[in-house]
């Protein structure tokens, strides 16, 4: 079969909600300092990691072997873990702008430095979120580390499909949070003072708008958003290790650009098309090389030709490849991505009103 199996779409869509969440916070610290932040991934790993010290310090210890069905127990973790991790991480994003950002800028420092500051701040995080893990003293640490978190998810059966209840949980957060976004920016004085602070600061600063703290709001907002995710998306890591935002980090900015730098709402969408494009597009890729594979051996077997053709198509190493293609395509064809394309215009002018 060329298409994915249901049980892998709903992973698909959970993966796609993870990207989509961090995409909008990616893209709203973007917004504010206009500095592309590369810790971001890191942010939403440190996320990750409080969901594993909640595991090693009180689940486990309640139930030390791991639970199938415990929906009650498991329950308070689904709920617990998001909303420390979004106060935790919240604070560490709000730190990066504070004590390394907004000095450097009111010294002058251009955007190529503020950038390097980024990536330096994201080793440091990164080495700290290592030594943690490896010092402080933890009964079932190691073993957390060395298994998928998932096997501490509670198992779920949907219209016949075997999943887990994160997996079935990270769409409704994901669409919850950007709602929740959505009604915090358009809704509220402070959203709307905000909105504006980005959009001109100067102007707003004139109109008796405090910039400073809604820049510091904007940033605690977008590490809330990627510690919440994160705090999720550890059961879907399948080794956790702190150098997996390494490799993330590619997807976020793929959906970021896609989506559009400039817009939150675009940074949902982008980031969720790329989920998919990483998942579900690779599996189908995939199947269909097979497929063809298998075609062209049963041919020269037609033929009576002795050739061999037994490979077996893998492409999941590649799987940022399609992020990176989908990169330099929006840069060609629509650099301000998803966000600058004007769809009531195209569709005017393919006779569609």
């Amino acid at each position: 079969m060329v298409l994915p199996s249901p049980e892998f779409l709903v992973y698909s869509i959970a993966y796609g909600s993870v990207l989509a969440l961090l995409c909008i916070g990616l893209t709203l610290t973007y917004m504010v300092t206009k500095v592309p932040n590369f810790a971001h991934a890191t942010l939403a790993i440190t996320g990750a990691t409080v969901t594993l010290f909640l595991l090693d310090r009180i689940y486990y210890s309640l139930h030390p072997v791991r639970c199938h069905g415990c929906v009650v127990q498991y329950a308070t973790l689904y709920l617990l873990a998001p909303i420390l991790a979004f106060i935790i991480v919240g604070l560490v994003a709000l730190a990066e702008y504070l004590l390394v950002l907004r000095p450097l800028a009111r010294r002058g420092m251009g955007i190529i430095g503020l950038m390097i500051a980024t990536l330096a701040f994201d080793m440091i995080l990164y080495n700290v979120l290592s030594l943690t893990l490896y010092i402080v003293p933890a009964k079932n640490l190691s073993r957390l580390m060395d298994a998928p978190l998932k096997g501490f998810d509670v198992g779920v059966t949907l219209a016949g499909v075997n999943t887990s209840f994160s997996r079935l949980l990270l769409p409704l957060v994901a669409i919850t949070l950007a709602v929740a976004l959505h009604m915090f920016l358009t809704r509220t004085k402070f959203g709307v003072s905000l909105r504006a602070s980005i959009e001109n600061p100067d102007l707003a600063r004139v109109l008796g708008i405090n910039v400073d703290l809604a820049y510091m709001v904007s940033w605690f907002l977008a590490g809330g958003l990627a510690g919440a995710s994160g705090a999720l998306w550890a059961f879907m890591i399948e080794s956790y290790k702190p150098e997996t935002a390494y490799f993330i980090i590619v997807s976020i900015f793929a959906g970021s650009i896609l989506g559009g730098l400039g817009s939150v709402y675009g940074a949902l969408v982008g980031g969720f098309l790329i989920g998919l494009a990483e998942t579900v597009g690779l599996v189908i890729t995939q199947n269909l090389l097979q497929l063809l594979l298998n075609l062209l051996q049963q041919l020269l077997n037609m033929l009576g030709l002795t050739v061999t053709l037994t490979v077996t198509v893998t492409l999941t190493q590649y799987q940022r490849f399609f992020s990176l293609i989908i990169v330099i395509v929006v840069l060609l064809v629509a650099p301000q991505g998803l966000a600058g394309i004007n769809f009531r215009g195209l569709l005017a002018r393919g006779g569609l009103k």
